[in-house]
Order: C-alpha cells, then sequence, then structure tokens
C-alpha cells in the first residue's frame, strides 16, 4: 500500500503524488475522470488547470484509494494560481500542436487508405470477374485474394472516414483561437462572466452575512469557502479585464461593435443574410418580428405572425440599414418584379 497525496492548484491542477507506473492507482482513479499525462509523468484530473478544485472527484478518488487499503492526504490550495494571459497563450500554443498532430496523422491514414484501396482494387481486378474454379487447384488462392481484397479496401474506407475525421477535428483547433476572439463570441462570453462575477459575489456576501448574524458556522470552512470564492471572484475579474481589452482594441481597429444607441425602431438590423425591422431598443436586445417564413430575407410587419415578437442580442447583429434605405430597396424590388 502506497502514502497517495492528492494535490490541486489552479496553477496546476488536480495531480496525484506518490504513484509509480502500474502499481494499480490509475485503474482505480479512472473513473472519478483522472489519466496519466505523458508530459508530466503523473496521473491528473482532466479539466482541472485554472479551475476551482473539483471535490466531488476528488472525494470519490479518495474513498477509491482508502477502500483499496491506501493512506491519502489532501493538499489543496486555492490561492496558487496563474494569470489568465499566460494560460489563454498556452491554450492557442496547444491548439496549433493538436492541429499540426492531426494533419499529420491524417494525411498518414489518407496515404495508407489510398495504397490499400489500389492493392484491394488490383488485386480484385488480377482476375478479370473470372469465376471460382471450385475444383481447380487455383480456388484456395483465388478465394484468399478475393478475401484479402475485400478486407483491404474495408480497411480503405474505415481510414479515410478516420483521416476525414481527423481532418476536421485539426480544422477546429487551426481556428481556435480564431474562434476565441471572434468580437460576437466574446461579447458573449463577458456577459456570461459578468453574470458569474455577480454570483460570486452574492455568495461571498451571504456567507459573510450568516457569520454576522452569529448563525452556527465552521470557522474552517467559512475560511475555506471564502478563500475559494475569492480565487474565483479573481479569476473572474482579470478574464473580464482581459476580454473587455480586447473588444477595445477590435473597436480600435475598426470592428463594429453594435448598441443600443446605433438603433431606433424603424431601422433594420442585419444578421447573416436576414434583415428585421426593428419594433423596439432595449438594453441588451432588440425586438424584432417573429414569422413563419423562415425563407424571407426581410422580416418585417408583411410577413409577421400576428403580433409575436421576438428578440435578437447586439452580439447576433452584423449590419444596420436605415428605414427609408430599406423602403427604397424594397420599393425597387417590388418594381423590377412587376
Amino acid at each position: 500500500m502506497a502514502d497517495i497525496t492528492i494535490e490541486h492548484t489552479r496553477a496546476q491542477g488536480t495531480l496525484i503524488v506518490g504513484s509509480q507506473p502500474g502499481d494499480g492507482i490509475l485503474e482505480l482513479l479512472n473513473p472519478w475522470g483522472f489519466r496519466y499525462a505523458r508530459t508530466v509523468g503523473r496521473i491528473y484530473l482532466r479539466g482541472s488547470r485554472d479551475r476551482a478544485a473539483d471535490m466531488r472527484r476528488i472525494q470519490g478518488a479518495r474513498a477509491a484509494l482508502e477502500a483499496d487499503g491506501h493512506a491519502v492526504t489532501l493538499s489543496i490550495d486555492e490561492t496558487a494560481r496563474r494569470p489568465f494571459q499566460e494560460a489563454e497563450q498556452e491554450r492557442y500554443r496547444r491548439a496549433g500542436e493538436r492541429a499540426e498532430r492531426l494533419d499529420a496523422r491524417a494525411d498518414r491514414l489518407q496515404e495508407s487508405s489510398d495504397t490499400k484501396w489500389r492493392e484491394g482494387r488490383r488485386l480484385a481486378a488480377s482476375y478479370m470477374g473470372e469465376p471460382v474454379k471450385v475444383d481447380h487447384y487455383s480456388a484456395s488462392r483465388h478465394l484468399n485474394d478475393l478475401a484479402r481484397s475485400r478486407k483491404m479496401c474495408g480497411q480503405a474506407v474505415a481510414e479515410e472516414e478516420e483521416a476525414n475525421r481527423c481532418r476536421g477535428l485539426a480544422d477546429a483547433a487551426a481556428t481556435f483561437e480564431e474562434g476565441r476572439k471572434n468580437v460576437g463570441t466574446t461579447l458573449r462570453r463577458l456577459e456570461r462572466l459578468r453574470a458569474d462575477r455577480g454570483r460570486i459575489e452574492r455568495q461571498m456576501e451571504a456567507a459573510v452575512q450568516r457569520a454576522a448574524r452569529s448563525e452556527p458556522v465552521d470557522p474552517e470552512a467559512l475560511i475555506d469557502s471564502l478563500a475559494r470564492l475569492d480565487a474565483d471572484h479573481l479569476d473572474a475579474c482579470e478574464e473580464i479585464r482581459e476580454w473587455e481589452g480586447h473588444i477595445e482594441q477590435a473597436e480600435a481597429d475598426g470592428v463594429k461593435v453594435w448598441r443600443p444607441d446605433d438603433f431606433t425602431p424603424g431601422d433594420y438590423c442585419r444578421t447573416g443574410d436576414r434583415l428585421y425591422l426593428v419594433l423596439r431598443v432595449n438594453p441588451k436586445t432588440l425586438s424584432v418580428p417573429k414569422s413563419v417564413d423562415f425563407r424571407a430575407r426581410v422580416y418585417n410587419r408583411e410577413n409577421q405572425l400576428g403580433n409575436r415578437t421576438s428578440t435578437l442580442p447586439y452580439d447576433k447583429v452584423t449590419g444596420r440599414v436605415s428605414g427609408e434605405e430599406m423602403e427604397a430597396k424594397l420599393a425597387e424590388a417590388e418594381a423590377e418584379t412587376a
């Protein structure tokens, strides 16, 4: 039996200390999401880096180890963290490495698939459609060659499918940074982060108020809770600051970020290849007509479903057309079809 320490810091994630390859620890922890990392030579909890400790999984891992007779110690430090920009740059770097690795794998699979397909077709074509002569001495070789042909062609198809899957994953990894920095995506992320920050602040206030009202509180549990919430708050504030800076830089570079001041009722807003009549301007959304005509490219009162409306968040808006311009375009289009 071994002395095992489950360590967690936000900078390093959740790691298992005291385990050796082949000692059976990894198999015990697999059901709780732990994997072996060759890069650091340790067992780690997937998705635990730059996050608060997942106590449900950690306690589950501890119980599994203790049930097997191991001595387990927990070491949780929520204050050890790394700057958000450092973590973000590492994510971009790892996405680039993943794209290269997947592209190389896709190339190897495609080359192997092409080779097997050609060889399988060659074997099948070598008999020129001749039937198997069951009573002839060549029957065994003929049947074996046909079986090899079917097997190789089947492998070729499977490898090509896997190559296409790897190519798709590589393309996604190659555009990871671009997707993260997309203005619309960033605005939606900021909305979520601000909501998370508000929730954390309410939880911190509630914890302090419980202590102020002299309610029964475990001091150690309160300290641990406040330390975790403080670290969560620091992470959220830093991430919000970084992404707000990204939006400011994007605007300085000429990217348009749409806001309530840009619209008045009667204007048309664009999203994708569709235009919506603006019925009402709200702080976070635009009220637009709701229609059942999904093939329409212009949504206004003419194809509105009764008085029903829908909302369009500003991060989905890609353009604006004034009411006068839109009326002129619609009149011109009607004159051309008349």
